[in-house]
């Protein structure tokens, strides 16, 4: 039986997971725009093959962790808050050790992004699944198609509390932010799918970031999934974990 515990920071929703024998570290995810928490569950525990993948974390003995974080954030300010409020939050009432693994998937890639300078010696290391590393591709894609478009301007002009006409030109100014990932000194590890995702335009990006890293031997590993292995992805995340948790 998995043991896990709902609870509110900042009025969004919050989920903790216990393993049975905890091994003292913690996984936070940061997930993708519809990866809801409410009053009584999370997408993360409907997903079959996600909660899959957080027994397997918590069976491994991690804590894993996660918010609402209003929803369709796309990195605002204060989901970055928020994120970084959690980690506090949890670092101080569970026993854990103060270095954490992220995990982040889609649009939560632009979360860790940001929340990277804030936190930056307590992230132990990060996996990103399938990640959105830049808003300026993903809105560029997203003009193909209209209704698309329209949504995503929309809950940016509400999230970055910037007017609807404003917000091309208030991404344009970060089209080359998603560079920001080549310096992170933390170990990296991009998991991408096969299968066509919401971020598929980002992939040529998520190879520049690759590339440079390794030119810089930064710790960096890229893995492409195949739609039947997804199943898999828990034992294999849990893995890459416990590689970095040789410095306490």
């Amino acid at each position: 039986m998995l043991y896990q515990r709902l609870f509110q920071l900042e009025q969004e929703w919050c989920m903790i997971h216990y393993p049975e024998r905890p091994n003292g570290f913690a996984v936070m995810i940061i997930g993708d725009s519809h990866h809801y928490v409410d009053g009584k569950s999370s997408f993360w525990v409907q997903h079959e093959a996600r909660y899959k993948w957080i027994q397997e974390l918590t069976s491994k003995g991690y804590i894993v962790y996660y918010s609402n974080l209003y929803g369709a954030n796309w990195g605002s300010d204060q989901a970055v808050q928020l994120a970084r409020r959690l980690y506090q939050h949890v670092k101080r009432n569970e026993i854990i050790n103060g270095k954490i693994h992220i995990l982040a998937e889609g649009m939560g890639a632009l979360v860790l992004k940001r929340l990277y300078s804030k936190l930056e010696n307590d992230i132990r290391s990060a996996i990103m699944l399938s990640p959105c590393v830049s808003l300026f591709d993903h809105l560029e894609q997203e003009k193909e198609q209209k209704f698309f478009y329209k949504k995503v301007i929309n809950e940016l002009s509400q999230v970055l509390k910037v007017r609807e006409e404003e917000c091309e030109a208030f991404i344009l100014q970060q089209s080359r932010d998603y560079e920001l990932f080549k310096a992170m000194s933390i170990p990296l590890y991009i998991v991408q799918s096969m299968t066509l995702n919401r971020y598929k335009n980002q992939f040529s990006l998520i190879k520049d970031i690759y590339t440079e890293r390794l030119q810089t031997r930064t710790p960096t590993d890229l893995f492409i999934v195949l739609p039947e292995k997804r199943e898999t992805l828990g034992r294999k995340f849990a893995t890459y974990f416990s590689l970095h948790e040789g410095e306490l």
